[in-house]
């Protein structure tokens, strides 16, 4: 593996951490607000405004990982009667596709991103957020799904298929 794959490698792990990091300082946080109204105090007014960026960024943060480890569901139905030549042609037409639609979501999301940040929009909730803070996790995430989907299109890895074992995963990963 050379640097930069490695270095990409990390990227994605890196991104899939801050996701579960997100994801626990969110049950935290919900467990606080519901804490807090328990007790009769006031809760934080701006908890489900947090909790729906939250999840917006641990979705987009995660789905790069989702794909690098398969950890998607997979209707083989019609893959499975295929024979070898036919699986690696509908394996390779939908990576294209997928590669294709999910770049062009970060494309215009980051479009978005840059025309919220030179309008200095805001997104009013509970609290005045940045809108660019929408579009941000939107570009990140569908970029590097998409660069996801164009590696398998340069690797024997198939996107049908789970990795053999931990030492597998370790190698190409």
């Amino acid at each position: 593996m050379t640097g930069i794959q490695k270095l990409y490698s990390r990227l994605i792990k890196g991104l899939a951490a801050v996701s579960g990091l997100i994801l626990a300082l969110m049950c935290a946080l919900i467990i606080a607000d519901v804490g807090l109204r328990n007790l009769g105090l006031q809760p934080l007014r701006a908890t489900v405004a947090i909790t729906e960026y939250a999840l917006l960024y641990f979705t987009m943060f995660a789905a790069p990982y989702l794909v690098r480890t398969r950890g998607h569901v997979v209707v083989r139905v019609i893959y499975d009667q295929l024979d070898k030549t036919s699986k690696q042609f509908l394996e390779t037409g939908v990576y294209i596709i997928c590669a294709a639609v999910v770049l062009s979501l970060s494309f215009v999301s980051g479009g978005l991103f840059i025309e919220s940040i030179t309008l200095g929009d805001m997104e009013p909730r509970s609290i005045d957020v940045p809108r660019w803070g929408l579009f941000l996790p939107l570009m990140i995430g569908f970029f590097f799904v998409g660069c996801e989907f164009v590696r398998l299109l340069f690797t024997k890895d198939s996107f049908y298929t789970a990795p053999d074992d931990e030492a597998h995963t370790k190698e190409r990963y």
